[in-house]
């Protein structure tokens, strides 16, 4: 097997890998919806860092990515990241073909000083997640879908809530429930860290449109809110008859008392209503509050991983924050 340039004779078949790929998730995760065409892929032809294994002429794999940016995740390192639809490999030797390809495209990164490498996987690509998990990866986030079946809800349950979709006019209402978000994602382990003018920043984007919020009342007060969009972070998520939860909270002191849970449910019934068949969400594994919540009701279908090369080892140092 020879890891070679991507070019645009392997497009075809490398689309029909993602295909492939694709419908072996969905052996796993009934709740996926059915995709008949998959993004194309002509742009990583040539473009010097996109990656192919061959053997004998046939396609067994290939990787490519986007970016290269600066800043990744807050630090001072260059970043790239490979969405589920921008690799593939055949089944037989999968793990051994990711680990081949990424050797080469690691060597290619790092000659561009790009330190932090990003990739989603499918949940139950077993093979390739172990490949990675051999080269240095660590799972960072998850993307989760679930139809739209009401949410069980056992034990007690607070009372007096009431739920129901806010407009702009009062997302200034929820500004303390968005800070308590920023506030926690900068605690142990996540420590994704905010500054105030970079909560600022964030809380005007999520004012500015784009996003449907639905908030649990408690006596005119706000305890916690759910914010949905219609595109997610994949091309799995743009199939018109999905949404995407991008923003959740519950004020601590209100949670373990189903508030949560009934918020869902009412978004649930609304989509329902609107003819929506399902809900994504995606959120950092690192988050243990989040990751004890959505793998409850919702099941998993992409991991994220990622690694950070030391920058004094790429070809464009930067000194590590």
């Amino acid at each position: 097997m020879q890891i070679v340039d991507f070019t645009e004779k392997y497009v075809a078949d490398a689309q029909t890998l993602v295909m492939e790929n694709y419908q072996e998730e969905r052996q796993h995760v009934n709740s996926l919806p059915e995709i008949r065409e998959i993004p194309r892929l002509c742009e990583l032809a040539g473009d010097g860092l996109s990656v192919a294994a061959v053997e004998n002429d046939r396609l067994m794999g290939f990787w490519g990515c986007m970016g290269p940016w600066e800043n990744e995740f807050g630090s001072n390192a260059r970043g790239m990241f490979t969405p589920i639809h921008f690799h593939g490999a055949v089944r037989e030797n999968r793990e051994n073909i990711y680990r081949r390809m990424y050797q080469s495209l690691a060597e290619r990164l790092v000659r561009q000083g790009i330190a932090y490498h990003t990739v989603a996987l499918y949940a139950h690509d077993f093979s390739a997640v172990q490949g990675l998990f051999t080269c240095g990866f660590g799972m960072r986030c998850v993307d989760a879908v679930r139809t739209l079946d009401e949410i069980t809800v056992t034990g007690e349950s607070a009372q007096g809530i009431t739920c129901r979709e806010i407009g702009r006019a009062d997302f200034p209402r929820i500004r303390k429930l968005r800070a308590g978000l920023g506030e926690h994602l900068g605690k142990s382990p996540c420590f994704i860290k905010m500054s105030d003018a970079d909560l600022e920043s964030w809380q005007q984007r999520k004012e500015s449109g784009g996003v449907r919020v639905f908030a649990a009342w408690q006596e005119e007060e706000p305890v916690a809110y759910l914010e949905i969009t219609k595109d997610g972070e994949n091309f799995v998520t743009e199939v018109p008859e999905m949404q995407n939860i991008c923003g959740a909270y519950c004020r601590p002191a209100d949670r373990g008392q189903n508030i949560m849970q009934m918020l869902l449910n009412h978004v649930i019934t609304v989509l329902k209503e609107e003819g929506c068949s399902r809900l994504g969400v995606d959120y950092e594994s690192l988050n243990l509050s989040a990751w004890g919540f959505w793998k409850k009701y919702f099941d998993a279908y992409t991991y994220s991983l990622t690694r950070r090369i030391v920058e004094s080892a790429c070809g464009n140092p930067k000194s590590p924050q």
